[in-house]
């Protein structure tokens, strides 16, 4: 695969850049590319969502920003700084990932005070008062009641268990926040309260959010910028009103069609043909085309640009990204 230029979006130099990374693993079927060069930046309190089928490289692409698993090329930069790939405390604290699952990524035996100031201590933050003080502040933040400092994770609901899990990403201070699903567990009444939550500390600590999730009405609420991934790529990238009303790739356009909605659109959309190919086993050219609805020969042998269109602006990967969107006529 060609390499990527770097992406810096449409905020101009970013908190956080992605440059060309890839991530591989290797089993007995063979060389499996999670993350296939891909290219992205958050600037100071930007909202970047990350959406695309199960098994598209989302959750490896933010594992690896993280530093939780390396990567095998490519770089990533804080404040454009390279990250090195055995990251110094302060490189840690700068990047926090709040888990899909709150109760598993809390310790069930700790309360939730002994969580916080252990992580305080342990990152040398603050200790004794200072530490009770900056407590206090996260369960402020996050919306919680002191007397939720003396409980256990089994004591609260799953949104409770959430918002701690957030307050336990901040007490680090970290410049980013990277959220994996964070309301794919909870009630729908719940999950506006945390997305409204998550706005909030946007706008009150000026931290970068990138949000992973299947949920496109939540991606919509929360996310100014939109990127959509297939099989380890970024295939279109813009802002909210671009993926929304006029996405370039039908890949994209497969997506919206799919969201549940109230009342039925009344227009014609895309249908795929077939399922996602294995990652193993990757088809030559652009690798949406096996199930495109659109796909020509072009499409076969040469890999799309992820190159901005001229009717809007966004990038897509796509050959066809400047023609008129299709529209299925065999339903």
């Amino acid at each position: 695969m060609s390499a990527q230029p770097l992406v810096t979006g449409l905020r101009g130099a970013g908190v956080l850049e992605i440059d060309d990374l890839t991530v591989t693993f290797h089993s007995h079927g063979g060389r499996l590319v999670a993350v296939d060069h891909v290219s992205l930046a958050l600037s100071v309190g930007d909202t970047l969502g990350l959406v695309g089928e199960s098994g598209c490289g989302k959750t490896t692409l933010a594992r690896c920003i993280t530093g939780l698993i390396p990567a095998d090329s490519g770089r990533i930069r804080l404040d454009g700084m390279e990250l090195s790939r055995r990251r110094t405390k302060r490189e840690h604290r700068a990047v926090q990932m709040v888990f899909q699952d709150p109760y598993s990524s809390l310790n069930p035996r700790l309360t939730v005070r002994s969580v916080l100031t252990e992580l305080l201590a342990v990152h040398g933050l603050a200790r004794g008062r200072d530490a009770e003080t900056r407590c206090l502040e996260l369960m402020s933040l996050v919306g919680m009641r002191p007397n939720a400092l003396d409980g256990h994770p089994v004591a609260f609901s799953g949104g409770q268990r959430q918002r701690l899990a957030i307050a336990r990403a901040l007490a680090v201070e970290p410049r980013v926040l990277i959220v994996d699903e964070p309301t794919s567990s909870l009630d729908v009444s719940v999950q506006a309260t945390i997305l409204a939550l998550f706005d909030d500390l946007r706008s009150k600590l000026g931290i970068s959010i990138l949000m992973i999730s299947h949920n496109l009405a939540a991606v919509r609420y929360l996310c100014d910028r939109i990127a959509v991934m297939y099989l380890g790529q970024v295939i279109e990238l813009g802002n909210r009103t671009e993926i929304f009303t006029d996405p370039r790739h039908p890949y994209t356009e497969a997506l919206l069609a799919a969201a549940p909605r109230i009342r039925p659109s009344g227009g014609e959309t895309v249908r795929l043909r077939g399922e996602p190919p294995s990652p193993t086993d990757r088809p030559s050219g652009c690798p949406f085309h096996p199930r495109c609805p659109r796909a020509e020969e072009v499409c076969a042998v040469e890999l799309p640009a992820l190159t901005p269109a001229r009717s809007t602006g966004a990038l897509a990967a796509c050959h066809f990204r400047d023609e008129q969107r299709y529209v299925d006529r065999t339903r």
